[in-house]
Parts: structure tokens; sequence; C-alpha cells
């Protein structure tokens, strides 16, 4: 096994590892709004990593804005299904599946170096599954841009998970409708959309380091394929003189 090969298996299996392991947090509805947690830490577990409908299992949100008189306007809001977390449950799956999928033809293709007709049917199947897994990405990252001009306010991300069949309700207090008249700006939080599209991109620098891994990969084995191939041809003239 060469340099390339013992970086390739290195860089996806690591990839793979940190993807298993969001996963599981997840998927597994280990990460529930907990109380005392930052504000801005319940809501991004709201809009994408915490689906109450999957969980079988509440998440409350104290909702608060102040008038321009200052007077605090609260209610509890109770998401009982959240259509963006959904959707990133599925992309998780996704992406779960596209790196498994890349780690397991990564190392079949290592391992048939040495034979021209193995390497190559080991490689295009390994390109394949890394191309399919950049193109994701991108299409991830696109889809969390676009998530950003519905996510600038708590007030639009509450109403985001509602336009999608969210079945927001709230427990206490004033409503959405009764506490946003004439209120203060809320704080800027499109700040959760751009950071899932950067981490889909795997922080953009490692987007282009499986880019660089897959090109080099496809270009050094076709060389040898070629090599290998050169090698039987010049076998075979030998043996017909």
């Amino acid at each position: 096994m060469d340099s390339l090969g013992v970086w390739t298996l290195v860089i996806i299996l690591y990839q793979t590892v940190a993807c298993a392991l969001v996963s599981w947090l997840a998927l597994g509805c280990r990460l529930a709004p907990r109380a005392g947690e930052l504000a801005e830490l319940t809501l991004l577990k709201l809009l994408y990593l915490y689906e109450p409908r999957a969980c079988n299992a509440p998440a409350l949100y104290n909702y608060t804005v102040r008038s321009p008189a200052g007077a605090s306007l609260s209610a509890l809001a109770w998401p009982a299904h959240s259509p963006p977390a959904a959707a990133f449950r599925s992309k998780m799956q996704l992406w779960l599946g596209l790196h498994v999928a890349w780690l397991a033809l990564a190392a079949a293709h290592v391992a048939q170096r040495r034979r021209p007709c193995a390497l190559y049917g080991a490689l295009l199947p390994a390109c394949c599954a890394g191309a399919a897994l950049l193109l994701t990405d991108l299409v991830h990252a696109a889809l969390f841009i676009i998530d950003i001009r519905h996510t600038s306010t708590e007030q639009d991300i509450f109403e985001y998970i509602e336009s999608g069949g969210g079945g927001l309700r709230w427990l206490s207090g004033r409503g959405r409708s009764g506490g946003q008249t004439g209120t203060h700006p809320q704080a800027d939080t499109s700040w959760a959309g751009a950071l899932l599209a950067y981490a889909s991109c795997r922080g953009v620098v490692h987007w282009f380091i499986n880019f660089w891994l897959l090109k080099d990969n496809y270009l050094e084995s076709l060389v040898a394929y070629r090599k290998m191939q050169n090698e039987k041809l010049q076998q075979r003239s030998r043996y017909s003189d």
C-alpha cells in the first residue's frame, strides 16, 4: 500500500467516524434542548438537531420579546414537530450512507492496486461514491443557505417551523401574535443556516482536500492501470515471438 492509499483511508476514515458520531447524537435524540443552556443553542437544536416527533419527546423554548415600553412579553413555545429538523435527519442518513460506502469502496480499491482489472473495477465505484459525496455537500450547503432567509430572527424561525406543519403550540403567557406588534428588533439568528452551510462543506478547506484526494487517486490509478496493461502486452509479444 503506497502513501496515497494510506492517506486516502485515514482521511476518509476520520470523516466517517465524525459523521457517525454526529448521526448518533442527532438520530439518537441525544441533543434535546436543556434548561439553562444558551438560547441560541436551543434554537439551533429546534431548527435542525432535534425533532420532537421522531424522538417522542417535547421540546420547550421560552420565547421572550420586549415592547417599546420595556415590558417583557413571553410564552413557552412547544413545537410538536420540526420539518427542518426532520429534513436534517434525512440529510444525516444520506451523509452517513455515502461516507460508509466511500470508505468501503476506497479500501477495496487500495487493496486491488496490483491487479489491472480489479484495480479499474474498484476505482470507478470508489470515485463515484466520493464524487456523490462532494456533490451532496454542495447541494446541502445550498439548501442551508436558502434557509437563511427563513431564519433571520426567532419569529422567523418559529414561523418557518409552523409553515411546514410543525404544529407549534403556545403553552403559557402571550402567544406570538399577541407579543410581536411594536416590539423591538430581535437578535439576528441568520447565523444558524450559515453555520450549517459551512459545516456541510466541511469548513470549505476540507471539501477541496477531498476533491484533490479523489482526483489524485483517479489519475494515479489510471496511470498504474495503463502501465500494467502495457506490461501485459509486452509479455504477450515476447511469448508470441
